[in-house]
């Protein structure tokens, strides 16, 4: 099962008279995309930099991080020493500032947003910019755990019923130890014995002993969130019973 690792920013160096890099009053490098690994994670490396504008007294910039998850969308994600406004010294002719950030994700495309203020002598902005960095992709992929299919039959029992639960990985990575759970009319009836391991695009069809349907079936996959995976919204499903 994958390692979620909480994300730690770290300030590395904040230097209020670096030289030059370009004309452009502000931009962004990635000095480092470290790739994941199982007891650390992955790791990014960025140096933000700006140059004073006539008249400006103070400057400040602002890193914010943006994951991207399988086929999802560019999110932010919050960490401890992200998000937070750094202030050069007064009158310093340039502001250069370099964060890591560790405990990237598996499969995870990260990117960060930089903001940056030009201030005077008497607080007042005089000019604001943001710039992109560049992608920085992590191996590997997280599964993504979903019920295909529900199909009932009468059990062998008068007043019972057999489901069967077909369960499929669309992710890009394995998932180990997947739990599901089958709730009739409410009330859960049964629980499988765990899937021991369900590869990319590989299903499973379990067997649930209930009691007959007459509202409707609940499928949980994964009940207890104890696996990552690239899509957490999609791990139940329900139907109407006829």
């Amino acid at each position: 099962m994958p390692v979620r690792l909480a994300l730690l920013a770290v300030a590395i160096a904040a230097l209020w008279a670096a030289p030059a890099e370009a004309r452009s009053p502000a931009g962004i490098r990635m000095l480092s995309c470290v790739p994941w690994e199982e007891s650390e994670g992955g790791s990014v490396t960025y140096a933000a930099r700006m140059h004073a504008l006539p008249g400006t007294a103070r400057m400040s910039l602002r890193i914010s991080l943006y994951e991207k998850l399988a086929d999802g969308h560019f999110e932010h994600v919050s960490a401890e020493g992200l998000d937070v406004w750094r202030r050069s010294r007064a009158d310093a002719p340039q502001f250069r500032y370099e964060q890591r950030v560790r405990g990237l994700r598996q499969g995870g495309v990260y990117r960060a947003v930089v903001r940056y203020r030009w201030h005077d002598s008497a607080d007042n902005r005089i000019e604001r910019k943001r710039r992109r960095s560049p992608r920085c992709v992590q191996p590997g992929g997280l599964p993504n755990l979903r019920v295909s299919g529900i199909e009932v039959r009468s059990g062998d029992v008068e007043g019972t019923a057999l489901y069967k639960v077909t369960v499929v990985n669309r992710g890009s990575g394995s998932a180990r130890d997947i739990g599901v759970v089958l709730r009739v009319d409410g009330e859960v009836v049964d629980q499988a014995e765990p899937i021991e391991l369900l590869e990319p695009n590989e299903s499973r069809t379990l067997t649930f002993n209930g009691p007959v349907c007459r509202k409707r079936v609940r499928v949980v996959v994964d009940p207890k969130r104890q696996i990552e995976e690239s899509r957490e919204g999609d791990n139940i499903r329900r139907a109407t019973c006829l």
